[in-house]
């Protein structure tokens, strides 16, 4: 079976690299997390109608959070004919 492997040279004209970036975690997505959390604990701990209303909270601060992490598009703004 034959070892095929990629090796990357850099380039003499290329400026070094930095180093790595510091992870740094996205607070506006989490903060919709962190709201979702203490409502899905208490929507397990309520029954009837208040559990319905907390899990459609959870869902939409869910949502929420997903939007965080969708890129922005203009949708059909750019297009041209």
């Amino acid at each position: 079976m034959p070892f095929v492997a990629y090796v990357h040279a850099r380039d003499p004209d290329e400026p070094e690299d930095e180093g790595r970036t510091p992870w740094e975690p996205n607070w506006r997505l989490w903060r919709w997390i962190g709201a979702a959390l203490p409502v899905a604990l208490a929507a397990t701990l309520t029954n009837g109608l208040a559990e319905l209303v907390l899990v459609l909270v959870v869902f939409g601060l869910c949502c929420r959070a997903a939007l965080e992490l969708l890129p922005e598009g203009d949708g059909l703004r750019q297009w041209r004919q």
